[in-house]
């Protein structure tokens, strides 16, 4: 076990979607060298053709052919077509440096070709392409200064040929440019549907929690008849509580989690325990408060169950301090099990149960409003009350403070 989650902590999905996008970068890459081009490439073979260049034509197709094969491997690990594409295009700096001359090769291919290493296949083979650019450019310069070079690069002032390194020099240029808008228009695209797509996955992925949560309440409330609708009741009066006293801060998602697992740790308390008919014992009762702990170590190594746990752990806490399992006192009690406190008790008093009929929402509110400063905190209390005559006074009676009974 310990293996495997080795494995699974070492896995980063942030590197999944970066090879994901590098491998379609490289291939969009290549398809749009080989169609954009594709003109230049025809141009170039005409210029070389009437200057007799025929080594440099043999060159620039192998060059040409190759990007072609390389766009249609696509199976091949996108580091090695990145590097191989860095690699023809360098080629053809080379080759085309006696028409584009120092300015057109320095700034068209060896100020580009690292940013799209930098990109295409990760921030070494950047820094590599850096440093080898740099020398490149360096030695054309330190060739073309001690003319070594002078006869291969001069140009008749006028000449046809002149006029086509221009023309070879601006479809390059439009080449690169296209080349970028399309690898960032690519880049936009596909992080916008990663991005939805994991919206989508983690709606879903949520929903599943939650469904999963209330098969949970669903499965204590068959098992304990008497506490029947009671989670789902308690879950949205708090959600109301909550808003109206203006105290949550979290999300409500959590809250509501918590409302609805605030029992589950009953589900390691004997039969002959939770569903006695007649009052517990002291000691029965003292088993019964184990539950708040149950629930702890059931649900403390759910990761996404970290925040709803303070409700299923701590609302039998009282303000007094009187309370369990660890007798917290006023503000040391989570908020969240605090307004929770009040709602759960004010439900559980006007409900039947075996041992005592349902009582009138009068009495269980004045009995809510007794036990402020001592069971409850005050200010979750005033909140509740103001909720509660809104209720009363609604025309809408089969609200939820109105609905214990049923």
């Amino acid at each position: 076990m310990s293996g495997i989650n080795h494995i699974y902590i070492k896995k980063n999905p942030v590197d999944d979607v970066l090879k994901e996008w590098r491998t379609r970068a490289v291939s969009i890459m290549l398809y749009v060298i080989v169609a954009v081009a594709l003109p230049a490439y025809i141009v170039s073979m005409v210029r070389l053709a009437v200057s007799g260049s025929w080594l440099e034509m043999g060159l620039t197709s192998a060059v040409y052919l190759s990007l072609i094969i390389l766009a249609i491997f696509r199976r091949v690990d996108y580091r090695l077509r990145g590097c191989i594409l860095l690699a023809l295009c360098y080629s053809l700096a080379i080759v085309n440096f006696a028409f584009a001359g120092l300015v057109g090769v320095g700034r068209v291919y060896l100020v580009v070709l690292p940013i799209f290493a930098f990109i295409l296949v990760g921030p070494r083979l950047g820094w590599i392409t850096t440093a080898l650019s740099a020398i490149i450019f360096a030695a054309f310069c330190l060739f073309v200064y001690t003319g070594q070079l002078k006869d291969w690069l001069v140009v008749p002032q006028g000449n046809a040929l002149e006029i086509s390194g221009w023309i070879v020099n601006l479809l390059i240029t439009m080449t690169l440019l296209v080349l970028v808008i399309a690898l960032l228009m690519r880049m936009y695209h596909f992080l916008l549907d990663t991005l939805k797509a994991e919206r989508k996955l983690s709606g879903e992925l949520e929903q599943t929690y939650d469904m999963t949560l209330e098969g949970w309440a669903r499965a204590l409330e068959l098992r304990d008849i008497e506490t029947a609708g009671h989670c789902r009741r308690v879950s949205e009066i708090t959600r109301r509580l909550a808003v109206k006293a203006s105290v949550m801060n979290g999300d409500m998602t959590d809250l509501n989690r918590g409302s609805l697992l605030h029992d589950i740790g009953k589900m390691g308390i004997p039969d002959s325990i939770l569903l006695k008919p007649g009052k517990l014992t002291s000691e029965e009762f003292k088993q019964m408060q184990e539950h708040t702990t149950y629930a702890y170590e059931l649900l403390a190594n759910i990761p996404f169950l970290h925040k709803a746990l303070d409700i299923p752990y701590c609302h039998h806490e009282k303000w007094d301090g009187s309370g369990y399992p660890r007798g917290l006192k006023g503000k040391e009690i989570p908020l969240s099990a605090r307004v929770f406190a009040v709602v759960d008790v004010y439900d559980a008093l006007i409900s039947d149960r075996p041992y005592r009929p349902a009582w009138p929402e009068v009495k269980a509110l004045a009995y809510v409003k007794e036990k402020a400063g001592t069971e409850f905190d005050p200010a979750v209390v005033e909140a509740f009350m103001e909720l509660a005559n809104e209720e009363i006074e609604s025309t809408d009676l089969e609200g939820p403070l109105h609905s214990g009974s049923s």
